[in-house]
């Protein structure tokens, strides 16, 4: 699977590059953006006609960067200036114990720019609620270069937050947030009733990624063994939930428009409901995309689903590959999906190995093996320790993360059918089983001797070449390989 053959790759890399150096120069990032738009319209002239939709991905981005720029410097000069109008709460507030922050969406105001997001801080902790529609003064404040926050905010695509100087909640409300939010909250109401403790916490948080009902001490055992990734809903958790929807339209509907059709419902209604994470977003892209293929008559191709995904999303949202989550996300999909099966194939035909539960035990490990590596630099800059006992832990957990999940959001449909809500007993009782299995084994793996190791900054670059040699060696087997087939097919 040769990635360089793929032109969404040099699309994917570009955007990427020109958002995050646009934050420190918008010079070179437009100019890095021209020169690589001109130089892909000459390949098109030498008939490299797939580079077309590149051009095209390149200059949406550059228009989206430019308005985002624009968007922020209209918020410049309304700087610590007071603004009324009427606000969208598109999520849940957080409270931070003297005050609760939410982000909300402009509606009605003509001194700030339409749909501009707003990260408001509410001290008088008014209870509202995502969906709701308020009316406010607010005391704007721009996200500064300085700022420490200015990455996290801007890569949520906030520039400006706010104080209420004054806050009301009107009767109006958003029917799309507010049934997202009903939702939520019908499932958080669900699993609290049947289950206790991290038991419904762990549960509640791999369906919908609200992490709120888990304690601290298994929060923390959460982040020792590696499994960060459970509670936060991404391309793993889609994988599950529309592996299982395929299956069933796979015997109830032929029809490739209806397939589709479906498929994209799905995939909207269930990031809607998790919250529009980036990491579930890029999952989501990728999903939406490979359901395009059948209707194109097209196989479709993980690799290059992801990487047009990462286009689409940087093009609608410039900054989203400032996103710690977004990041994590594309870097272990690309080891799982590109790196894993060459390595898993050369393990597999080198001591050949034909049992389904050793294949699978060698996928399990070796996913969990690179998608660690290939996440290193992130991890390093970031966290600055890795989990050595991850791979274990996600061996352990894998099926049961598997039918918590399923059974969890059958149990949940169930319930909300009258007739035969009563099935859900039973459903539910496998979806705790699992759940309070993983509880368990978390928490004892999180009392081994050694659960992680402290890596200092400068192991930054060896991660880097790590990587580098990782890739290298697939492309010098490659070209080793069909070289002594040249020889073989001369003699």
């Amino acid at each position: 699977m040769n990635i360089l053959k793929r032109p969404m790759l040099y699309a994917a890399i570009v955007c990427s590059v020109a958002a995050a150096i646009s934050l420190y120069t918008k010079t070179l990032a437009f100019l890095i953006l021209t020169t690589t738009v001109l130089c892909l319209i000459f390949a098109v002239f030498c008939k490299k006609y797939k580079y077309i939709v590149v051009v095209l991905s390149l200059v949406l981005f550059s228009v989206g960067l430019s308005n985002e720029f624009i968007k922020i410097n209209d918020l410049n000069k309304k700087d610590k200036q007071k603004v009324t109008g009427s606000f969208l709460v598109i999520d849940e507030p957080v409270d931070h114990g003297l005050f609760n922050s939410v982000t909300i969406k402009e509606l009605d105001c003509d001194s700030v720019s339409s749909n501009v997001k707003i990260l408001l801080f509410d001290y008088e902790k008014t209870k509202i609620n995502i969906g709701d529609i308020i009316n406010a003064t607010l005391k704007l404040s721009t996200v500064k270069a300085h700022n420490k926050y200015r990455i996290s905010n801007y890569s949520d695509g906030i520039y400006v937050t706010a104080n209420a100087t004054q806050l009301e909640k009107t009767d109006e409300y958003n029917l799309f947030y507010k049934t997202m939010g009903n939702i939520r909250s019908y499932v958080k109401n669900m699993v609290s009733s049947r289950f206790k403790g991290d038991t419904a916490g762990l549960l509640l948080a791999i369906t919908t990624g609200d992490k709120t009902l888990l304690s601290d001490e298994f929060s923390a055992n959460i982040k020792t063994t590696g499994i960060s990734h459970v509670v936060v809903v991404s391309g793993m958790h889609l994988a599950i939930i529309m592996m299982a929807i395929f299956w069933c339209l796979d015997r109830l509907f032929y029809n490739k428009y209806i397939r589709c059709v479906i498929a994209i419902l799905s995939v909207i209604l269930i990031c809607s409901v998790c919250g529009f994470t980036m990491s579930i977003i890029r999952a989501g892209v990728m999903f939406i995309v490979a359901g395009f293929a059948p209707i194109f008559n097209r196989t479709n191709d993980s690799l290059n689903s992801l990487l047009t995904a990462v286009t689409i999303v940087l093009i609608c949202s410039p900054f989203a590959i400032l996103n710690i989550s977004f990041q994590l996300s594309v870097l272990s999909t690309i080891s799982i999906i590109w790196i894993v099966p060459f390595y898993s194939g050369l393990i597999k035909e080198h001591f050949k190995i034909k049992s389904k539960i050793l294949n699978f035990l060698i996928d399990t490990f070796l996913c969990s093996i690179f998608a660690i590596i290939f996440t290193l630099p992130v991890t390093i800059k970031v966290f600055g320790y890795i989990s050595i006992v991850s791979p274990i832990t996600n061996m352990v957990i894998f099926y049961p993360v598997m039918l918590a999940l399923i059974f969890n959001i059958v149990s949940l449909v169930i319930s909300a059918i009258p007739v035969i809500n009563v099935i859900s007993c039973a459903t539910f009782f496998i979806a705790g089983i699992c759940s309070r299995f993983m509880v368990l084994a978390v928490n004892y793996i999180a009392q081994l001797p050694v659960t992680v190791a402290v890596l200092p900054q400068s192991a930054f670059w060896f991660s880097i070449i790590l990587i580098a040699l990782i890739i290298g060696y697939m492309y010098f087997y490659d070209y080793r390989k069909k070289r002594s087939d040249l020889n073989a097919n001369s003699i």
